[in-house]
């Protein structure tokens, strides 16, 4: 049961607040991500507090063209989870399930935001997430996810863009738990076994109801992590028993140039994914600034990605989200079109899809 707490950096155990345990690897975070639908602006946010590290960062990237600036910053934690601010950024509740606040203050680096998150739908609660390797739990989390519409300005680059709700949408998130942050394990479980990940996420939207779809394989290509849902500006809330995707990808990698999901209702959306952001502009596989790395009392650091010249998959650029246009098709043959955004992550093997090495890319 989600609770108007769980939109605070204060959980425990990968319960929600009305549930209580400690691992080092315990975390509390927020997303956010909003685009336009000409995928001229693309932006997203992040913060993660990790108690047992004592560490708190934060990042923010806006893709404004073809190019992407990002800031990021950690500090100590000194033991406060309340006091959601990380050097310039900050995130704020204003009202807890329905608004947030994301704010950039003035820094050096001439990118700074202030945007305002308010949800279209409630936010839906996701299957917990548990994964071990071998006998040792390396993913233990639950996430809240909620669909909706920004309201702001962005600054970055000498351009100012300002916006509403009308003309920038996206999805926000909110998860906490067990998953592997910080410093590397030295000392990991054996056997070792060779690094895997293969997960799409697409959250849309369309005319009069939301989409929330995502999905894990292993190497074999068999889901151990899904969830489809479809959640009605009525009010209801549909999750579908069955749920598949098919994608094309970028020949010789694995970024997705075209997807149809398809669910068990006999709903079918066609995606098509437009320019790239790339994750690690929000610390996502980012080798210097990764989530819960101790970078001293305070650090913060800048950096741009010219999107268009990134066109070789490896690391740290294999984990892409990307606008993406999508067209919904009931099982009696209405359609609607919508906007979302689609995520993806793709590493190690994955016999299905005839991936043996650790991203290696595809032919077709």
């Amino acid at each position: 049961m989600l609770t108007k707490a769980d939109d605070y950096p204060i959980h425990q155990t990968p319960e929600p607040i009305a549930y209580a345990g400690s691992d080092r690897n315990f975390y509390d975070r927020y997303f956010f991500n909003g685009y336009s639908a000409d995928g001229h602006l693309y932006f997203a946010a992040a913060l993660g507090v990790y108690p047992h590290l004592n560490i708190m960062d934060a990042a923010f990237g806006v893709r404004i063209g073809d190019i992407q600036y990002n800031i990021r910053a950690s500090r100590h934690l000194n033991m406060e989870r309340m006091d959601t601010q990380v050097g310039p950024i900050r995130v704020e509740v204003l009202e807890p399930l329905q608004r947030l606040r994301v704010v950039v203050d003035d820094n050096e680096h001439g990118i700074t935001a202030d945007i305002i998150f308010e949800g279209r739908t409630p936010p839906v609660e996701e299957p917990r997430v548990t994964r071990r390797n071998g006998p040792r739990m390396v993913m233990d989390f639950t996430r809240l996810t909620q669909l909706g519409r920004y309201s702001g300005w962005v600054h970055a680059g000498g351009q100012d863009v300002h916006f509403d709700g009308r003309q920038v949408q996206g999805v926000r998130d909110r998860s906490w738990g067990v998953r592997a942050i910080g410093a590397r394990d030295p000392q990991e479980a054996v056997p070792a076994q060779v690094p895997q990940f293969h997960w799409f996420w697409v959250p849309a939207q369309f005319e009069d109801r939301g989409v929330l779809f995502l999905i894990n394989e292993d190497a074999e290509g068999l889901a151990w992590h899904k969830s489809a849902v479809i959640v009605h500006d009525s009010g209801r809330i549909d999750h579908i028993d069955t749920a598949t995707i098919e994608v094309a990808y970028q020949p010789g990698t694995r970024w997705p140039v075209s997807g149809t999901i398809t669910m068990g209702d006999g709903t079918r959306i066609d995606l098509k994914p437009g320019p790239k952001f790339f994750m690690t502009g929000i610390g996502y596989l980012d080798p210097e600034w990764s989530h819960g790395l101790n970078k001293g009392p305070l650090a913060i650091g800048y950096d741009e990605i010219v999107a268009n010249d990134i066109n070789e998959f490896k690391p740290p650029y294999i984990y892409v989200q990307a606008v993406t246009r999508a067209t919904l098709t009931t099982s009696d043959g209405r359609v609607q079109h919508g906007l979302g955004s689609f995520e993806s992550l793709s590493m190690g093997p994955h016999r299905r899809l005839g991936f043996t090495g650790f991203c290696d890319g595809t032919a077709r």
